[in-house]
């Protein structure tokens, strides 16, 4: 089946400026041809935008740390019954996918719920973005999230909990390794898995080949992190100089999910399940330690990818947040495609409009390299070729594989 997409203009997810007046010919979900619009005929169906004044067509976006079973602060959530969380997570995919979010990252859901979620995506039973699980993140006892970590003491037992979320087919290792803002037991600054567990869950992952994200805000637990060689570091709210210096040296990636704790310091006691006036202050004063990280990090040149980790569908908002604090828009952008899909090992799929590469498309009204705001105006959705959503509506499945198909 072909597809001709035509747009007023062409961001590719890698150039510093867009193109104008190209049409991209989409083919057996691949791209095959980008060229002058009206160069060539063909007998293909039209996704034709060129109507609208300041019509662009892009790579889909990428979120690169999300929790689809959780939606903001309602620890209500946290204790639901697994159909309950099951449900949220296809519901937060589809709010996902509805914004041009064609990727995503899941850093972690109880039970496996996540391994479930992306096997009815893989046989076409749901809608969703494509998506990278952890299954249950590893952490020390008591550790930061318990509802839903994979509790560890000691070595061993470290190695044994990544052989265990091997066997459910997960795509990468999630540790815990320090207390977070929100940590009842612990600080975001102490580490709480020992340096022997880190280097144990590392050793076993790298030996599977399976990248490892690592959950750490500050103090030496990121220091231990990064010499046991992870790939990608979240959050990183209190990173110093030296934390900084080894994470631009080593090639580590930072996925700094900055819109998270801004959003819960400022409006975290209006939610319907409010947090308390004492949280939502930590949250305020932790994110000026967190803009100031972010700020140095990319000033060393440290690579970056973007994520959310708080509610749903608000990447945009994220990317907003990462150039108001110094980054390009042109970087800002790239974090949510071609940098993402290099992170997370996909580049050679996904994340850039080029020939060979997988359709993976978004079109929106508005050049993103003028404003990234038009990132919010989404008019069509491509997966691989297949147009799932178009004018905010979805397509329904109608059909989907059967087993076994492995």
């Amino acid at each position: 089946m072909k597809t001709l997409i035509r747009t007023k203009g062409l961001y590719d997810g890698l150039a510093e400026e867009a193109l104008f007046g190209m049409d991209v010919l989409v083919e057996d979900g691949r791209i095959v041809k980008i060229e002058k619009s009206g160069t060539t005929t063909y007998d293909a169906e039209t996704l034709d935008y060129s109507d609208r004044p300041a019509s662009f067509v892009m790579p889909g976006m990428i979120d690169s740390h999300l929790h689809l079973a959780h939606d903001g602060v309602d620890k209500r959530e946290k204790n639901d019954r697994a159909p309950q969380i099951a449900y949220r997570l296809y519901h937060n995919g589809i709010r996902n996918l509805l914004i041009g979010i064609t990727t995503q990252r899941d850093c972690g859901t109880t039970r496996h719920i996540d391994v479930s979620y992306k096997e009815s995506l893989r046989i076409g039973l749901i809608n969703g973005p494509r998506t990278l699980i952890c299954g249950q993140p590893i952490i020390a006892t008591a550790g930061h999230c318990p509802y839903m970590g994979r509790q560890v003491d000691g070595p061993i037992e470290a190695m044994k909990a990544v052989r265990e979320q091997l066997e459910e087919r997960v795509d990468f290792i999630k540790l815990m390794v320090t207390g977070g803002v929100s940590t009842l037991t612990g600080l975001p600054t102490t580490p709480q898995m020992t340096k022997e567990e880190v280097e144990a869950c590392v050793m076993i992952a790298h030996n599977n080949d399976k990248m490892v994200a690592v959950h750490a805000e500050g103090g030496i637990g990121v220091k231990w992190a990064l010499d046991a060689g992870i790939d990608t570091l979240e959050h990183g709210i209190y990173l110093s100089d030296e934390h900084i210096a080894q994470m631009a040296e080593q090639g580590t990636w930072f996925v700094p999910t900055l819109y998270a704790i801004r959003e819960i310091g400022k409006t975290g006691p209006q939610e319907p399940v409010p947090i308390s006036q004492f949280m939502a202050e930590r949250c305020a004063e932790a994110f000026e330690f967190h803009a100031d990280s972010f700020k140095r990090a990319y000033k060393a040149g440290v690579k970056m990818a973007g994520g959310t980790d708080y509610k749903q569908a608000v990447l945009v908002e994220e990317v907003l947040l990462m150039t108001s604090l110094g980054m390009k828009k042109s970087e800002g952008l790239r974090a949510i495609t071609s940098q993402a899909a290099k992170m997370l090992k996909l580049d050679d799929q996904i994340g850039s409009v080029e020939v060979g590469k997988k359709a993976d498309l978004i079109i929106i009204d508005g050049n993103p390299l003028d404003d990234i705001a038009n990132l919010r105006n989404v008019r069509a959705v491509m997966q691989e070729g297949d147009v799932v959503v178009r004018d905010g509506m979805l397509k329904p499945r109608t059909s989907y594989l059967h087993y076994p198909i492995q």
